[in-house]
């Protein structure tokens, strides 16, 4: 058991993603008023995974170098493609699957400790 721990390498190639994903979404909120700029997004994390289980690839390795992917937004006169508000949602998500990831990853280490007896 503890020479392969799946969960733990899906937990923390989540949680790469989900930072990979808000540094995407910060560089499109800095670039919000540069003519011509064309908002991206990362691949989504559920597309890596089935990739990865698929492929029987490394998971944390496709996580790190996930896909950018542009935004079919409509542009501004000036050619730009990002919507404050819509990059404020994307933001929130990314935010939410780190958590996520963090609290799977916190759970299985106490799942691991109560097994080999150590009371917390």
């Amino acid at each position: 058991m503890l020479n392969d721990l799946a969960l733990l390498k899906t937990a923390s190639a989540m949680a790469t993603h989900a930072a990979r994903r808000h540094t995407v979404i910060a560089e499109n909120i800095a670039n919000a008023d540069t003519p011509g700029y064309k908002a991206q997004d990362t691949q989504a994390f559920s597309d890596i995974y089935s990739h990865a289980v698929r492929e029987n690839k490394d998971i944390s390795k496709l996580a790190a170098a996930s896909k950018l992917i542009d935004m079919d937004s409509p542009a501004s006169p000036n050619g730009n493609t990002v919507s404050l508000e819509g990059q404020m949602l994307k933001s929130t998500e990314a935010v939410g699957q780190h958590e996520m990831a963090l609290a799977i990853y916190r759970k299985t280490m106490d799942m691991m400790k109560m097994a080999i007896g150590k009371n917390m």
